[in-house]
């Protein structure tokens, strides 16, 4: 009975040894896989924002090409400017040269109802002439009747042949002014289809100007919808992967319970806060974009310190697509703070990192335009500040309300 009852109790001294021995293993066995996990996964963001950094690559140089498109662009609607002053001039011309083909018209038919009438008077003298007959200046004089009527006749014949050389120096003189104002019209007139096939011209390359401006239109309409489809892909995998990572870390069980107090500004002085958080316009693409972050550079694109803004585990240090060098500290309650565009990175995936710890150095790495740090306020126990055009919550909270 006794013996019984010792090995009874050996076996439970036995159970309990190894219950004690095996859970803690067990634990630490299934944290591993919990670590394991996160590391996998995050293996697998940094392979997509490897392939986002790429896809940067190329939207940098579309967005390089696009900016060229749009240089041609303000040249051909500079050109389009020009052939429409110079149409508009071109009809101003056309506009006085009509009305001085009016004008000459209008004398034109003036002087050749002068010269009708004037070849209706020398008419008139011919039939005279015809009717009765030549006779000779010396007949008329030789009949007359006394010297009084002789002085007469001789007076009469003088102003006769007078009006018969004026009459005829008339004519010719009305026949000269016609023939130079038809002369005029027709150079006038020759002026004006000159004019009218010049402005048939600048009408076609206009159009071809025109047609131009709408093939470059449509490229640049393609690449950017090209580029934009590809972002918006990636960004779509880049919010599923930071969706289970956020449930590993959650299961992983944080060491440490939220940020405690105001942030420590992020950066080493002087600096100064280049672009906000919100609605702005995209440095590269010049659309409407999300910021979701402060960006803060500075003085002279020094190499400052970056500094953790609160205690708490490094849980990404690297390389991460458009942030460029990047690190995010985990200070629990669901809180991360991200930093990003460095040119070097101090800490490590791990680290544990006090508040005010050098952790990084600015630069310009990834999606950048300057020296800059980009930090951002993650709360992912908290309401979503807005959903992403794409599907998904954004986190991403005002990191000037933090400080």
């Amino acid at each position: 009975m006794f013996a019984g009852n010792l090995f009874t109790s050996k076996n439970l001294l036995a159970i309990i040894f190894l219950a004690l021995f095996i859970l803690p293993m067990v634990f630490v066995v299934a944290e591993a896989v919990t670590t394991d996990e996160i590391d996998s996964k995050q293996q697998e963001l940094e392979g997509v924002e490897e392939r986002k950094k790429e896809q940067k690559d190329a939207l940098e140089h579309s967005l390089n090409r696009e900016a060229a498109l749009k240089e041609e662009l303000k040249i051909l609607e500079q050109r389009l400017h020009e052939l429409q002053q110079e149409q508009q001039r071109l009809n101003n011309e056309i506009t006085a040269v009509e009305a001085e083909i009016a004008h000459a018209e209008d004398e034109l038919s003036e002087a050749e109802a002068r010269l009708s009438y004037q070849e209706e008077l020398l008419n008139l003298r011919l039939r005279t002439i015809q009717q009765y007959g030549v006779v000779s200046y010396i007949d008329v004089l030789f009949e007359s009747s006394s010297f009084p009527d002789f002085l007469t006749r001789l007076y009469n014949l003088s102003i006769i042949a007078s009006n018969d050389l004026r009459l005829i120096e008339e004519i010719q003189s009305e026949r000269d002014v016609i023939q130079a104002w038809k002369d005029e019209l027709e150079e006038n007139k020759a002026e004006l289809e000159n004019m009218h096939r010049q402005v048939a011209t600048n009408e076609q390359d206009m159009r071809q100007a025109a047609s131009d401006r709408e093939a470059i239109l449509d490229e640049l309409q393609s690449e950017i919808a090209k580029n934009l489809q590809t972002i918006e892909d990636l960004e779509k995998e880049a919010q599923r992967l930071d969706s289970m990572i956020r449930e590993l870390i959650a299961q992983a069980q944080s060491q440490f319970s939220g940020i405690e107090g105001a942030l420590n500004w992020p950066i080493e002085p002087p600096t100064r806060i280049t672009s906000g958080y919100g609605w702005r316009r995209d440095p590269f693409s010049g659309q409407q974009a999300w910021h979701g972050g402060v960006d803060i550079a500075p003085h002279g694109g020094a190499a400052n310190y970056i500094l953790a803004a609160a205690r708490g585990e490094v849980i990404y240090s690297g390389w991460n697509g458009g942030y460029g060098n990047c690190v995010m500290i985990d200070h629990g309650g669901g809180t991360v703070t991200l930093y990003g565009h460095m040119s070097s990175l101090l800490v490590g995936k791990g680290d544990v990192v006090d508040r005010g710890e050098r952790i990084a150095r600015a630069g310009t790495t990834g999606y950048s335009t300057g020296v800059h740090l980009h930090f951002e306020v993650r709360e992912y126990e908290k309401a979503p500040v807005r959903n992403y055009p794409v599907g998904g919550t954004d986190h991403r909270y005002n990191p000037m309300e933090y400080f």
